[in-house]
């Protein structure tokens, strides 16, 4: 099993960020879920979005995958507004979010799961219907060589023909993941891919979204586990109450008594 190649601390980059998360915020009646949250992503980069339970992270999660409109606040990506967009429509720009209850069809195989992700299918028009299969069969080969591409680099490889239902909760995350690629994204947004997953597993998982960092795709990591975010993550941001009270690299923001108070439940 290969290491994992830790991020390496530097000057901020100059880079325009891929996702800028500008002052949203969302209620609902009376509570603040989300308050004045602001932050972004780097092209190719991982940042960790970190906190205790009820923090607001998976509600900045759904604003920026296009679930929640936020009551306030703007979110771009690749430069175009997202605010108003329905998820359907940030995912044909890149930006692709998967599930800590994974959605996969249990009753479609592994290789049926990522083929339904494909955007654009030529045998899913009306000209492809009346065109017959030798008109887009050549495309649907090329998605089934890229999916087994995906599915190899997962160790995945033999299970093609297993149903998505049959697998382990970790080998469902990875064809999760997989789906997730077959999009085509710019960036992913993981809602804690390493939850009721076994420690060989989190460690592929781990591996994995380390590839796909050096591939140049950006990540948005929602996760409790904190040595996988460690290994992960150039930077975190951390939420309590709706907030962000910090933000930085792990060793900076382990340090801090507001992050130890809120998140660990203690103070230094």
């Amino acid at each position: 099993m290969t290491e994992i190649d830790r991020p390496t601390a530097g000057a901020p980059s100059r880079t325009a960020p891929l996702l800028a998360v500008d002052d949203v915020s969302v209620a609902f009646g009376g509570v603040r879920a989300v308050d004045h949250l602001s932050f972004d992503v780097a092209p190719g980069s991982i940042v960790g979005l970190i906190g205790p339970n009820g923090a607001g992270k998976s509600t900045a999660l759904k604003v920026i995958g296009g679930e929640v409109k936020p009551t306030s606040g703007r979110v771009r990506f690749d430069g175009a507004d997202l605010v108003g967009a329905a998820p359907y429509e940030a995912a044909r720009r890149g930006l692709v979010r998967t599930f800590q209850l994974g959605g996969e069809f249990a009753r479609l195989t592994v290789m049926e799961n990522l083929l339904v992700a494909v955007p654009g299918q030529k045998g899913e028009t009306l000209l492809g219907a009346l065109a017959g299969r030798r008109w887009w069969r050549a495309s649907q080969d090329a998605e089934v060589r890229k999916a087994r591409d995906i599915l190899g680099g997962l160790q995945l490889r033999d299970k093609e023909d297993a149903y998505a239902g049959d697998l382990s909760g970790g080998q469902r995350k990875l064809v999760e993941i997989a789906r997730a690629l077959m999009a085509r994204p710019k960036m992913l947004l993981l809602d804690e891919p390493m939850a009721g997953v076994n420690r060989s597993l989190a460690r592929r998982i781990e591996e994995t979204l380390a590839r796909l960092r050096s591939d140049g795709i950006a990540l948005l990591l929602v996760e409790h586990e904190l040595g996988s975010v460690e290994r992960l993550c150039e930077r975190v941001v951390v939420m309590a109450n709706g907030s962000k009270i910090a933000e930085g690299d792990m060793t900076e923001v382990r340090s801090r008594d507001d992050v130890l108070s809120a998140y660990l439940g203690r103070r230094k």
